[in-house]
């Protein structure tokens, strides 16, 4: 206030000094009319539009008043005066006029370079410092009295605060979720929230309260954190994806080492065991127990060189090599495996009439179907029954079902309660393009379903 009164002193001073120096010194109108010109135009760049508009017009009237015949009066006895007053006027004002536009414009000018020179430094801080910190000394350096940056977790309702200054009312939380819901900026007051995209999705709201820069500059500044959001993102997944290639790795190199290490011993037993198993012929009672250990010895085995194979495919040595395969030959080559569970109980094998070849690698199918009948094996009471059926499930899928009568679904997450055997036919199915599922059976048991993609239709009637 005190500047802009100031202002208008000093111009209505500089036109009065005029006047008297010009009537003193006895200028000539011409001359006089120059340097009221002069004045007009510092009065323009000093104050605005106003200040230097209502000077050139007090300056044209003293113009008139002192200096045209008749003095001392507004009336002009010469009409060339009246065409050089006018002249005087219009080149007062559009003077002023284009002295003040050009000054805005530089201020404009200079206050978009203060913008992009935050933005920049904005833009560096945001990749090189904390995400909270840097968007606090952004809003700070774009003139916003507070605010913040918050981010989403999963929903707009879900919000996370992760840097704030000033205050917070509780309405603030409903305008940032509804910007997020709406993913449009919106102008509250002198407040502006702007959404911050990642991904087309909105990941948070930038807050910037009593912000002087422009709109356009907000909206940079929300770009920018959006950009560094999306690195955070980025470097949290591509650790997260790192630790679980290093955990694969080590799980691959450790299931590697374990069963190389445990087959030397597993084949010395099988020589010892088949020794001992010559050498008791007429005891059935130690023939039995023998037959036990290499029952128990052959399973082990298997495990082992499940457990190899699984380590190749998860490795990339090796890869699955689907060909068709008729799911009673997987009948067959499990009875071939596992002769002496197909010797303990009985076990019935059902093909229907519509079930198609299942398209899959057969000896890791063959493992998935052993590893599911041993299962069932063991849980099943003595001389229960096992069953097999394989059947049709849709166009691209055929389903081989292991049917039991043991306690049930086990409700675990425990693998050694589940049994190893299951989670290496999980991982085999999986392999080729599969699934595995445990459903209770009516009437008490399990039913293990193998779900395999289907080769072309082949009818298939085997019992």
């Amino acid at each position: 206030m005190i500047k802009r009164l100031a202002t208008w002193a000093a111009a209505i001073a500089a036109i009065a000094l005029v006047t008297l120096a010009g009537r003193a010194a006895g200028l000539n109108a011409t001359a006089v009319g120059f340097v009221y010109l002069i004045v007009v135009l510092f009065v323009s760049v000093w104050g605005d539009l106003l200040v230097g508009t209502v000077s050139a017009v007090v300056a044209t009237l003293c113009y008139n008043f002192f200096f045209f015949a008749p003095l001392y009066t507004f009336t002009i006895a010469e009409p060339a005066n009246w065409f050089a007053l006018a002249a005087f006027l219009i080149s007062s004002v559009t003077a002023n006029r284009l002295v003040v536009a050009a000054r805005t414009l530089a201020q404009k000018a200079e206050q978009r370079r203060n913008e992009i020179e935050t933005l920049y430094a904005l833009s560096v801080e945001l990749f090189a410092a904390a995400l909270g910190d840097a968007a606090a000394r952004a809003l700070r350096s774009l003139g916003a009295r507070g605010g913040g940056l918050v981010l989403f977790d999963g929903s707009p309702q879900r919000q996370t605060v992760v840097s704030w200054s000033g205050e917070k009312p509780d309405e603030i939380e409903e305008l940032i979720a509804g910007v997020g819901w709406h993913k449009e900026p919106v102008e509250f007051g002198a407040d502006v929230y702007l959404p911050l995209f990642v991904g087309g999705e909105t990941t948070g709201v930038l807050v910037a309260r009593g912000a002087t820069a422009s709109k356009k500059s907000l909206e940079s500044a929300a770009r920018l954190v959006a950009l560094a959001v999306e690195r955070e993102h980025f470097i949290e997944e591509n650790a997260h994806m790192q630790a679980l290639r290093e955990s694969e790795a080590l799980k691959t190199s450790l299931l590697r080492a374990i069963s190389h290490d445990l087959t030397t011993p597993i084949t010395a037993v099988t020589i010892r065991t088949e020794s001992l198993r010559r050498r008791a012929e007429n005891d059935r009672d130690l023939l039995g127990d023998v037959g036990a250990i290499a029952e128990e010895t052959a399973r082990l085995r298997r495990r082992i060189d499940n457990l190899l194979a699984m380590a190749r495919l998860e490795a990339g040595k090796a890869e699955p090599h689907p060909e068709p395969t008729p799911p009673a030959d997987l009948f067959r080559a499990a009875r071939e495996n596992l002769p002496l569970v197909f010797a303990a109980r009985p076990v019935t094998l059902h093909v229907d009439a519509d079930c198609p070849d299942a398209n899959v690698d057969p000896s890791l199918a063959l493992e998935i179907l052993v590893n599911l009948l041993e299962n069932a094996h063991r849980v099943s009471p003595p001389g229960a029954p096992v069953e097999l059926v394989a059947q049709r499930l849709d166009k691209a899928t055929m389903r081989i079902e292991v049917r039991d009568r043991g306690p049930g679904v086990p409700q675990t997450a425990d693998v050694a309660q589940r049994g190893l055997g299951l989670e290496i036919a999980r991982s085999l199915a999986a392999a080729n393009g599969g699934g595995i599922a445990l459903e209770p059976r009516a009437g008490g048991g399990t039913v293990a379903r193998i779900d395999l993609p289907a080769a072309d239709d082949v009818i298939v009637d085997v019992q």
